[in-house]
């Protein structure tokens, strides 16, 4: 028993620090502060926050026109 829980607590911490490193590695490409959370349409790209999108009319990547927004949810 006391192995099986040792090995749960183990496998636990490495999905938490993996969460962490993933929410680390997705900043905000305009602000580099806040969590990318926006899909920008028709290109798709995902690299803008909440906060930065609505002042941007151009996809930064790709530069096509941005005719709509969708916030996402990381679960």
């Amino acid at each position: 028993m006391i192995h099986y829980y040792s090995c749960y607590f183990f496998l636990a911490d490495n999905l938490l620090k993996e969460n962490l490193e993933l929410k680390e590695q997705r900043p905000c490409k305009i602000c580099m502060a806040c969590e990318t959370n926006v899909v920008f349409l028709p290109c798709g790209y995902f690299v803008s926050c909440a906060g930065c999108a609505p002042a941007l009319q151009l996809c930064p990547i790709c530069r096509a026109t941005i005719k709509g927004t969708v916030r996402t949810y990381v679960a």
